[in-house]
């Protein structure tokens, strides 16, 4: 018998948990459990949310025992699987938990079973293996929704850039014009008219010109801050996700022409894995196992 693995994507408020087959680069579909979580909660509440939504991935699959590779968003202590998540509006009631061992006493696993990865790391890592990106060897990860996620993969590894919240841009940094609330407040400043995220924004490009506005100028931050990405780190592909990324034919024209320079080429893709990227990433290590008797 091989080793099993179930990945798992923690969101600012769901968990998404299912089988993944390293082996064959596939989500086994029937075991996938999706479950709405209130980050307020006390951490009891939670962490009993994560783990029956886990637990039923296991019943489903069959499996007693098993390896567990969680996509965590930070801050968090990822070798250590204590989070340190304070003043970021989410999950502040586990600030100073040990989630490892929390988990491995409600699922009855042993706690060297369980292994964390930040959830933008797990997004690339998923890509580049079983992904967008499972031919190259160097790449970066950049994924748009409430937030900027930014990763990169070389000689096997993937590892977080934090450029979001790290990188100057303009009068603040990259997330301030790359994320959901600059859509929202960008629209709302130029119309006085409230929205509520990119897809309504989406649905209004054709008819309103304040929306096709905010997509040509958030071409210039995104084609901005990725001509500056490429210039620290050369990669053969960039691969992005995230919801925003769904509206990527609005904006890929800019970050192209952007790149027209760029020798040799660099290949622009959208995650074709989707909200799979993470759940394969976390059990990207899953790769190098050999199969054991369990």
């Amino acid at each position: 018998m091989t080793y099993k693995f179930i990945g798992v994507d923690i969101g600012g408020s769901h968990i998404t948990a299912a089988l993944v087959n390293v082996q064959q680069g596939v989500v086994e579909e029937h075991t996938l459990v999706r479950a709405k979580v209130d980050p307020h909660q006390d951490a009891d509440a939670i962490l009993l949310a994560w783990s029956t939504a886990i637990q039923a991935v296991a019943d489903k699959a069959d499996l007693s025992t098993y390896q567990l590779g969680i996509a965590m968003p930070g801050p968090f202590d990822y070798e250590a699987g204590v989070s340190l998540m304070k003043n970021v509006n989410k999950y502040e009631n586990l600030y100073g938990i040990n989630i490892r061992k929390e988990l491995s006493e409600r699922l009855g696993i042993e706690q060297a079973c369980i292994r964390f990865r930040n959830d933008a790391e797990a997004f690339l890592e998923g890509e580049m293996l079983f992904g967008a990106g499972k031919s190259a060897v160097t790449g970066i990860g950049i994924t748009l929704g409430t937030g900027l996620g930014t990763s990169k993969f070389e000689e096997g590894n993937t590892s977080d850039m934090a450029l979001g919240i790290n990188h100057a841009m303009h009068e603040g940094v990259a997330e301030d014009y790359i994320s959901t609330r600059w859509f929202i407040g960008r629209y709302q400043e130029l119309t006085q008219r409230p929205i509520h995220g990119v897809k309504q924004l989406v649905e209004l490009y054709q008819e309103d010109e304040y929306a096709r506005q905010v997509f040509q100028e958030f071409g210039q931050h995104i084609s901005l801050f990725v001509s500056e990405v490429i210039e620290l780190f050369q990669p053969e592909v960039i691969v992005f996700g995230g919801n925003i990324a769904q509206a990527s034919a609005l904006f890929f024209e800019a970050i192209e022409a952007k790149m027209k320079h760029c020798n040799p080429p660099i290949l622009l893709k959208k995650s074709i894995l989707n909200e799979n990227a993470a759940l394969m990433g976390a059990v990207g290590f899953g790769v190098s196992m050999s199969p054991v008797q369990e």
